[in-house]
């Protein structure tokens, strides 16, 4: 019964033990159309289910795997149990690197789902200013994610439990398998903290494209950095509870990066402190209502001009002169002082600033609507100079802001990166 392929083989020791496709898919456990592939050469059978066929037909491991018998002096040369060729140990990698392979492909398809999740979020959130239900979508797309690697992972574990695979060779390919799962759910957790900052903002007004990114940003490395330290001690109890093991060598290059992760780690935390204590500091001291410029008017009549001037609230939100919305399509608006009568436009617009005697010294009608804030000190007699705030000062002033944010967000990367780069230089290959 000489044949060539693990198929060709599979399918000679089915008819010669009267068996049908489905005959023996149903004595493995799998669909007569994977039995099928395999006889086709179109698939392999997964490592775990060699030694199953082998026993079922009363062959080999190595004989299943070199798609031939052996003769009875090659049988009786070599016990059954260490019995192992060539061919046959070939075949065997050709199916673990395919086992590994397959592994590879369902955890990009995990990671898949985690861009679908961030991009749903960004579209809710910029798109429809939806920014809490935005999180809360990506969040459910980066769960599924998370579940189906561990899916993956107890999948690619099964394939070879009884694969008959030496200990080294066994740990080595789990190791593969962990390190793969371990980077994509890192993209997972990156992303979850790049979308968290939308549950920080207004539900229905959701955060503009360069607030999402510096902040987005910030997120994913507060996260990721969460999730190193998680690693950390994940990858050392791994190793305890002996998941997989480590060659002597390695262990030793194990045991020096470990050390050299956790200096690393100490010396980053400072960093970061170090910095965001400045940045908090920076913000309360030059935040934007304390860097924000106004105008100053040194008298009463220019004041006065400068607030009756019939300016709206969108023309100073946006630098753009805005068309008044007729008054038959809104009415006219109705005005109640604070016992709920109905009282006059004028009334209701007027304003009075009084000295530190409690002497009215000014009085104006409020028709400037991109006024935000008036300053001044009451003396005796006057409370000039008085220094006026608009939507557009205020809109400046953000923007510097922005610009020291964006400097700061720069510092904590710059500071990761450097870690980072010690880390790799001085590490043990």
């Amino acid at each position: 019964m000489e044949k060539k392929t693990i198929g060709s083989f599979i399918a000679a020791l089915r008819k010669a033990n009267g068996m049908t496709q489905k005959d023996l898919a149903e004595r493995l456990n799998v669909s007569d159309k994977t039995v099928s592939r395999w006889e086709r050469d179109d698939g392999a059978p997964d490592l775990a289910v060699i030694p199953v066929i082998a026993e079922l037909f009363g062959v080999t491991c190595d004989e299943l795997l070199r798609g031939e018998r052996k003769s009875p002096a090659d049988r009786a040369d070599v016990p059954e149990e260490t019995a192992s060729t060539a061919k046959g140990e070939k075949q065997r990698q050709r199916l673990l690197k395919s086992t590994l392979s397959q592994y590879r492909s369902r955890t990009y398809v995990a990671m898949g789902i985690s861009a679908v999740g961030v991009l749903s979020a960004l579209i809710c959130n910029l798109a429809f200013l939806q920014a809490i239900l935005g999180f809360l979508i990506g969040a459910i797309f980066f769960a599924a994610s998370m579940v189906c690697q561990a899916i993956f992972v107890n999948r690619a574990f099964l394939s070879v439990e009884d694969a008959g695979l030496e200990p080294a060779e066994l740990s080595g390919y789990k190791r593969k398998v962990i390190g793969l799962a371990q980077k994509s759910v890192a993209l997972a957790v990156g992303f979850l903290g790049f979308t968290f900052p939308l549950l920080l903002v207004d539900a229905y007004m959701g955060l503009g494209t360069s607030s999402m990114m510096i902040s987005g940003i910030i997120g994913a490395a507060i996260f990721l950095l969460i999730y190193a330290v998680v690693l950390y001690f994940l990858n050392a109890s791994l190793l305890k509870r002996g998941v997989y093991s480590l060659a002597e060598k390695e262990a030793v290059i194990y045991r020096r990066n470990h050390k050299l992760k956790r200096t690393c780690a100490i010396v980053l935390v400072v960093l970061l402190a170090v910095t965001l204590v400045a940045h908090q500091f920076a913000t309360a001291i030059w935040g934007p209502c304390t860097i924000m410029d106004g105008t100053t008017f040194e008298d009463y009549e220019s004041f006065i001009a400068y607030m009756e001037q019939d300016i709206p609230y969108e023309a100073s939100a946006n630098g753009s002169a805005v068309s008044p919305i007729p008054e038959e399509q809104i009415g006219s608006p109705i005005y109640y002082d604070e016992y709920g009568n109905e009282i006059s436009e004028e009334e209701a617009l007027k304003r009075r600033l009084e000295d530190k005697n409690g002497n009215i010294v000014c009085e104006y009608i409020l028709r400037n609507e991109s006024v935000i804030s008036v300053q001044y000190t009451p003396k005796d007699g006057t409370i000039l100079p008085i220094t006026v705030y608009t939507q557009e000062n205020l809109a400046a002033a953000q923007q510097t802001a922005a610009i020291r944010h964006v400097i700061f967000g720069a510092a904590y990367g710059i500071e990761i990166l450097a870690v980072m780069l010690v880390y790799l230089k001085k590490r043990a290959k």
